[in-house]
């Protein structure tokens, strides 16, 4: 299950650019977004960048502009 979990982290770091955070989000690997608001997800999706918390959000999120950051929270989270 944990090399499942790996490669499922790999899969969404070569899509991060189209804010791919759905298929472990909302596909039940990870907290649902959509529960968060988008100055929720921000807050907290910089403090990843930043390297602070789970290592595979940390990497997940390195390469995220603040510009993609945000359109990905307004995209994910709670409307």
């Amino acid at each position: 299950m944990k090399k499942f979990l790996t490669l499922a982290a790999i899969a969404g770091l070569a899509v991060a650019g189209n804010f791919n955070c759905g298929m472990c989000h909302n596909g039940g690997m990870a907290a649902k977004l959509d529960t968060m608001t988008p100055t929720e997800i921000v807050k907290k999706t910089k403090e990843f960048k930043a390297g602070k918390g789970n290592s595979m959000m940390v990497n997940a999120v390195k390469n995220m502009s603040d510009a993609d950051i945000e359109a990905a929270a307004k995209e994910f989270g709670k409307k």
